[in-house]
């Protein structure tokens, strides 16, 4: 009896290896069986190619390996193959430092062996990396000098890609036409080639810059053709979402029937794919829909399913935005006790959803660290029992000894060899999540910047001028107990422009502000440019006759633009105010604007002081701590600005500068024209005619 129980012990000791430890035996194993070397390189490749996504550590790990082999046997190919796989892998955690470095040095290895291909495949890569770091020069160099090589070559798998890549870049450079051109370029690939899955991405690559530029229709043709394509290569996930566009394309058209029948298909599909997260996107986008038709009722329903399944799926970010839509429609409904309730609720989520990231991450370490901490102890207890129990039974029978005896140094052996390489792996993984939490550390100091260069504008900016006032009253009573009565208007005149000064920061600051909490939405209109451009010039022309400055408006035409109309008012009022400051006596400012396509191009010209080339490039920067000084001894901060870039940029439309020091300075900015501005412009004429 004894005996089969010592037997049965030495089995269980032989059965139980590790899950992890079974995953990195059988690569081995694969490994060893193969004996060329050139083969275990390409198969270390193919492994890692197919994993590094899901296994990043390992993958990195069995590169590693792979570029040792191909060292030895100077396979220069085999290694620029392996590097390029560890930069993958540093590219999908967004190390983009480490992963352009890897892939310079697989570039190397290519050029070594002369493998055109290889090259070429890691320009696109590196290109693909420089996109995703924003810079984006490096990354048309890349890309241009790939597409022209796969182009001549006739590489047909790896041009579109390269055509894609680059229509991205010119999207984030917002020049939508040059991305559509070649997009359509890899469509006309995708079709020769008959490529279906590929083809789909296309139309939704086409239709989204569509959409980016208000038609609407034009992009909702192309979601119908993917409908087309998944009749060809069913895809349960790709036909929600599919579906899903649609709908958003007719809810921005005002189709609000089509939005809800086209929506409510892709909510049935998500309900079955059951991705809770996918049902919380559909929901929400019927909500707006409902919304839109003042449906309050319906829409209040939906949201509120949608907080309910964000709770569910623990979806802080999801969670802070229904609470901030169920905030507007209590608001609507008036009523005052609910809305304030939702709007405390998203108040906290967005206060908290950074901090509880980061704690949830450390947590997580921490705690995975002490479990394999601990799985580790009981490895080594484990083998020291096993150890006693062969020693106490070493007596019973000398076979069962030897045989026993004989496995433990093996399994001793493999089990040694097993433990450093999940060590090593382990001690990986920490670091890597450490790299992830320095990310977050840098993202949380550029955020510690805003705030102190906005404390700094309050503390320095805002107090100045007031004490500035405090010591003019001081000055007035002087003058009023000297009878000094000629000093009182120059003392008056300042105390104006002081104060003048104070609410033009406490404007900007309070938009900001407004802005930064999302309390400022944008909501565009139709708006008649030249209303609006007058009125500010009489706002202002008491200030430009102080200067004698003389205002010009060079604009014959009737314009209409599609803006939020307070938005575009602070962003006028902050021009024409820092033109003014910066322009001497006996100046000209001019503003003007013409219609370009389908933007507006609205400029603000003067004959000022001009700006350095040098300090052009930070002027909309907020943690640029320059101020400027204008010609009667203005103070200036910048934060005017920033706030027009943020202003115009939410109303999709662009603003840049133009300078030359002593000579001038242009500020220009365009902005989505009105559609069917002739006929507005008619009808307007008509009225008036009648009048």
């Amino acid at each position: 009896m004894r005996k089969l129980v010592l037997l049965l012990i030495i089995f269980i000791f032989v059965a139980k290896p590790l899950a992890f430890t079974q995953n990195l035996d059988s690569i081995d194993k694969k490994l060893d069986s193969i004996s060329d070397i050139h083969l275990k390189i390409e198969f270390l490749n193919e492994w890692t190619g197919k994993n590094y996504r899901k296994l990043p550590v390992e993958a990195i790990h069995y590169a590693k390996e792979a570029i040792k082999y191909a060292e030895k046997s100077e396979n220069h190919s085999g290694a620029g193959n392996a590097l390029i796989r560890i930069a993958l892998v540093h590219f999908r955690k967004e190390d983009y430092t480490q992963s352009i470095s890897f892939f310079n040095k697989a570039l190397d290895k290519f050029i070594l062996s002369n493998d055109s291909l290889g090259i070429n495949n890691t320009y696109l890569n590196r290109g693909i990396v420089y996109r995703n770091m924003n810079k984006y020069n490096l990354a048309i160099v890349d890309l241009f000098t790939c597409m022209e090589y796969f182009e001549n070559n006739n590489n047909t798998f790896e041009l579109p890609l390269s055509y894609n890549s680059i229509g991205l870049i010119y999207k984030a450079l917002k020049k939508h036409n040059k991305a559509l051109e070649y997009y359509y370029k890899a469509e006309k690939i995708y079709k020769e080639r008959n490529q279906i899955s590929f083809l789909y991405t296309s139309n939704t690559n086409i239709a989204n810059i569509l959409s980016i530029q208000n038609n609407f229709q034009e992009a909702l043709d192309y979601y119908k053709k993917n409908l087309d394509v998944l009749k060809e290569a069913p895809n349960k996930y790709k036909l929600a979402q599919t579906y899903h566009n649609i709908g958003s394309c007719f809810f921005e058209m005002r189709q609000y029937s089509m939005a809800l029948e086209y929506l409510n298909q892709s909510l049935e599909l998500k309900e079955k794919i059951g991705n809770k997260n996918l049902l919380i996107s559909t929901i929400n986008s019927l909500a707006h829909v409902f919304y839109a038709q003042n449906n309050y009722k319906d829409a209040l329903e939906y949201r509120k399913k949608a907080l309910a399944l964000a709770i569910k799926s623990k979806n802080i970010e999801y969670q802070k935005d229904c609470n901030e839509e169920l905030f507007k429609i209590f608001t609507r409904l008036h009523v005052a006790d609910s809305a304030l309730h939702y709007f405390s609720e998203y108040e906290l989520l967005k206060d908290s959803i950074f901090n509880h990231e980061n704690l949830k991450q450390i947590a997580e370490i921490q705690e995975k660290y002490e479990s394999e901490k601990k799985e580790t102890q009981i490895t080594l207890l484990e083998k020291e029992n096993k150890s006693k129990m062969w020693q106490r039974n070493s007596l019973i029978v000398l076979l069962i000894l030897l045989l026993g005896y004989a496995i433990f140094i093996v399994r001793s052996y493999y089990r040694n060899k097993k433990t450093h390489q999940l060590l090593q792996l382990q001690n990986e993984r920490i670091q890597w999540h450490k790299t992830l939490l320095d990310q977050k550390n840098e993202a949380l100091s550029d955020s510690n910047k805003t705030k102190n260069r906005l404390f700094q504008i309050i503390s320095h900016d805002l107090r100045s001028p007031l004490a500035s006032v405090y010591n003019i009253a001081q000055l007035i009573k002087i003058f009023i107990q000297q009878r000094k009565y000629q000093l009182l208007e120059e003392s008056c005149n300042d105390m104006e422009e002081c104060i003048s000064n104070v609410l033009s920061l406490t404007d900007n600051l309070l938009s900001w502000s407004l802005n930064q909490s999302g309390k400022l939405p944008c909501k565009p209109v139709i708006l008649s440019l030249k209303p609006l451009l007058e009125n500010n010039l009489r706002t202002y022309s008491s200030v430009a006759k102080q200067k004698n400055i003389h205002l010009q408006l060079l604009l014959e035409e009737t314009l209409f633009v599609f803006a939020d109309r307070q938005m575009l008012d602070t962003v006028i009022r902050n021009l024409i105010n820092n033109s003014l400051k910066f322009t001497p006596a006996g100046g000209i400012i001019a503003i003007g604007a013409k219609q370009r396509d389908q933007f507006v191009e609205l400029w603000i010209k003067d004959s000022g002081i001009g700006i350095a080339q040098d300090q052009i490039a930070h002027l909309f920067e907020v943690d640029h701590s320059q101020s400027y000084i204008g010609t009667n001894g203005e103070k200036g901060n910048g934060l005017g600005l920033l706030l027009c870039k943020q202003f115009i940029e939410q109303n999709k439309g662009e603003i840049w500068v133009e300078s030359t020091l002593n000579l001038g300075t242009t500020f220009r900015i365009t902005i989505p024209a009105a559609e069917n501005t002739n006929e507005i412009a008619s009808i307007l004429t008509s009225n008036a005619n009648s009048n």
